[in-house]
């Protein structure tokens, strides 16, 4: 679906349903340099099950216009513009890597309206190597590189695909070239520079499901953890084999952690 905010259009995945009066409200959020077809795999299911969908892309990313957000603040301050623009009073969310983030933020910004959050392959602290922020900087390529072989895990890289026919690094690189130049630095700076959310994480108010990946190189397990044990009302799930992208390189695990989180 397409909509505008703020003087910019503004693309969201709807999983290929319209929204139903009743239903319950499910928001994706992507993470750095990247959109909302890192939630095909979820999406399309979720919706089908009888979820009001929204996977965004932020601003400045892939179909959605305008200039990308330079904080977490901002992004989070965003996703709750769309929620009011659309008239979502509550809804669950589900943040991938920066999107966790985000996550944290709009639960402290908004506790009465966040039913619920899973955070996927992310902490409460994702720093960011000053090597990768500078190429991300001045040579755009380079960074998407790196992100690309350092998110996936090893048997990603084997082309032992979970989705018939489908290739994660070429999936991956497609993704970001999607995205207009600035986007990924802007983002992984937004990672970077966000440094509240140890102290927020102790606050969130409602139920939690934390999902990561043991080969993850991105966001490595034990910072993972660290958001984990922080969460007063928490449940946890490990995938041992899993890099960083874990809603494409495990989507069967995921969607199945997600339905029982939802259900509970």
């Amino acid at each position: 679906m397409r909509f505008e905010l703020d003087g910019n259009e503004v693309y969201a995945s709807t999983g290929g349903r319209e929204h139903k009066d009743g239903q319950p409200w499910l928001i994706f959020l992507h993470g750095a340099g990247s959109s909302h077809l890192v939630w095909s795999q979820q999406s399309r299911s979720f919706a089908y099950a009888g979820y009001n969908v929204l996977a965004l892309d932020f601003p400045g990313h892939n179909l959605s216009g305008g200039e990308p957000l330079k904080s977490v603040d901002e992004q989070a301050a965003w996703v709750l513009g769309v929620m009011n623009h659309l008239g979502v009073e509550k809804a669950t969310l589900v943040g991938h890597s920066l999107g966790g983030l985000i996550c944290l933020e709009m639960e402290h910004l908004a506790p009465g309206r966040i039913e619920k959050i899973a955070f996927v392959a992310t902490s409460y602290r994702v720093p960011v190597g000053e090597p990768l922020l500078d190429n991300a900087d001045n040579r755009e390529q380079l960074a998407k590189n790196a992100m690309t072989a350092w998110g996936l895990g090893p048997e990603a890289h084997h082309f032992e695909n979970t989705v018939p026919g489908f290739s994660h690094i070429g999936f991956g690189l497609r993704t970001m070239d999607l995205n207009p130049e600035g986007a990924v630095a802007a983002d992984l700076h937004a990672c970077n520079n966000y440094d509240s959310g140890e102290a927020k994480a102790a606050k969130v108010r409602c139920p939690t499901l934390c999902v990561f990946g043991g080969k993850d190189k991105m966001t490595h397990i034990k910072s993972g953890m660290k958001l984990a044990e922080a969460l007063p009302d928490n449940t946890l799930h490990i995938l041992k084999e899993s890099g960083h992208t874990i809603p494409g390189e495990r989507p069967h695990e995921l969607n199945v952690f997600l339905r029982e989180f939802l259900k509970g």
